[in-house]
């Protein structure tokens, strides 16, 4: 059965894409605000310790891989399978990565005096920064996703993928200057 020569061609996807309408929701203003305030406490704990150098580059490649994976619901949902679980693992390995700095920084608190170290004291120590050091990039992770969905809404994905990075690395820069004001 022949094709009628009435039928429309589909566009191509790349033309769709760039089709589609944006709403006027504007920029999302509050999440934007929540994740700069989450990323800066985060840089608040790097600085407060005296870590190597290297933890903040470690920080940095965190946020990018985060910023460049934009692993929202809404984002994730308009690509194919394999891209979006890589993305989906990109923003997890991003979101290790500032762990794993967080869990370095928070490793140099400490005491001079041993003598005064209890062992109880110190498990709970141990156990709440250790859940600092796990929780608060998770949380970092996921507002930021959400935000990154909702700016998705105005902007498009390398607008997107630039305002989140500029504000996560904000963020960590500001919260960087706040802690070694509060150290020296």
């Amino acid at each position: 059965m022949a094709s009628s020569p009435r039928q429309r061609r589909r566009s191509p996807a790349w033309r769709r894409s760039r089709q589609r309408p944006r709403t006027s929701r504007g920029i999302p203003w509050a999440c934007l605000g929540i994740t700069a305030l989450l990323y800066l406490s985060m840089g608040l704990l790097l600085a407060a310790f005296p870590v190597p150098y290297w933890i903040w580059n470690v920080a940095l490649a965190g946020v990018m891989a985060q910023a460049l994976a934009l692993a929202g619901p809404q984002a994730l949902g308009r690509l194919r399978w394999w891209r979006a679980n890589a993305l989906v693992l990109l923003a997890i390995l991003g979101t290790a990565l500032m762990a794993i700095a967080l869990g370095i920084s928070m490793g140099f608190v400490g005491t001079e005096n041993l003598d005064e170290v209890e062992v109880g004291a110190t498990v709970f120590e141990v156990i709440r920064v250790s859940l600092l050091a796990t929780f608060l990039p998770a949380i970092g992770a996921i507002i930021g996703a959400e935000t990154g969905d909702r700016l998705l809404h105005t902007l498009n994905r390398l607008q997107t993928t630039l305002v989140l990075a500029a504000t996560c690395i904000m963020g960590i820069g500001l919260g960087g200057v706040i802690g070694l004001l509060i150290v020296e």
